[in-house]
């Protein structure tokens, strides 16, 4: 069953030689359980490009989907590289992952991992998604 959320995203970007970047967004979503697996879906702005994400988390791993204004495929398994994708107006990219930190609960997703783009190690991110039901 579908569930209107309010969606909190705090992502923290740790990249050599720059000083760390603190990112937070907020976002009206939609939270459903299928499978045992539970599914973000919410809208966010990137200047002028409108990307719809869907994030979707199990035990010990998930994957976020963002289309609309860039196409992007990012999978996560805990202690392990995953190989994703990001295509935008540059062309297409293969995006490599390697989650350090990976937990969720009711209201809290959270993923810490080294992203890769190519071969060129791009930075640490720290991604926390809180989301809290809508009052209907």
């Amino acid at each position: 069953m579908k569930k209107s959320v309010q969606i909190k995203l705090t992502t923290k970007i740790r990249q050599p030689d720059v000083e760390e970047q603190v990112l937070e967004m907020w976002s009206e979503g939609t939270k459903t359980v299928k499978n045992n697996r539970l599914y973000l879906q919410y809208e966010e702005q990137l200047e002028e490009l409108s990307i719809r994400t869907t994030v979707k988390i199990s035990e010990d791993e998930a994957v976020i989907m963002r289309s609309g204004g860039l196409q992007m495929r990012l999978p996560f398994l805990l202690h392990k590289e995953q190989t994703g994708n990001l295509t935008n107006e540059q062309g297409s990219f293969m995006l490599t992952t390697k989650a350090h930190e990976l937990s969720a609960t009711d209201t809290r997703f959270k993923v810490r991992y080294d992203l890769a783009m190519g071969s060129s190690h791009v930075g640490e991110y720290e991604m926390e998604i809180q989301f809290m039901e809508g009052k209907s």
